[in-house]
């Protein structure tokens, strides 16, 4: 965690908590408003990522270090995409392109950038199981309300996964 925390500091990256933040308070309520009310969770368990600061839940202290740094590595692969392309175009992108519900292509494809190293910190961890405990979770984010289903095709999700693990597989 230490050399974690050296490289965020070293890229000016610095976490905040999220209820001190007013913009994530009416982030919660818009998609709280927008999934009527299937996505409760944005403010307490979730980690958001806005340029070079990532915004974390009431707790996060209290997570194991193990969570902790897999979501950090997540959210550095978001920093590092703010970084090319911008806050602007990152947050079009993120949000409206092609849709916002159900079939946000855009959103889904960073996501999946960022969840491979999720999988890459659990597959360093614990080998291919460790990663593959994963699976039901990042499927679920990625076709349920968590990311406002943003990829309806849980067999591609599937099939992505797959090929991630068999590239770590042969690392």
């Amino acid at each position: 965690m230490v050399e974690l925390e050296r490289r965020m500091s070293a890229l000016g990256v610095r976490t905040v908590d999220k209820a001190g933040s007013w913009h994530q308070r009416a982030i919660d309520r818009f998609l709280r408003l927008v999934s009527l009310g299937k996505m409760t969770r944005y403010q307490t368990g979730f980690v958001t990522t806005i340029g070079r600061t990532i915004y974390v839940p009431d707790g996060w202290a209290g997570w194991p270090e193990a969570d902790r740094i897999d979501v950090l590595r997540h959210e550095l692969v978001h920093v590092a995409q703010f970084e090319r392309y911008g806050v602007v175009a990152m947050a079009i992108a993120y949000v409206l392109l092609p849709f916002p519900i159900g079939l946000a292509w855009c959103r889904a494809r960073l996501e999946m950038e960022a969840y491979e190293e999720t999988l890459r910190a659990a597959f360093e961890r614990g080998g291919r199981a460790a990663a593959e405990a994963r699976r039901d979770e990042i499927k679920r984010r990625f076709v349920g309300p968590d990311y406002l289903w943003m990829w309806p095709f849980p067999s591609q999700v599937d099939r992505w996964i797959d090929r991630i693990l068999d590239r770590l597989d042969g690392l």
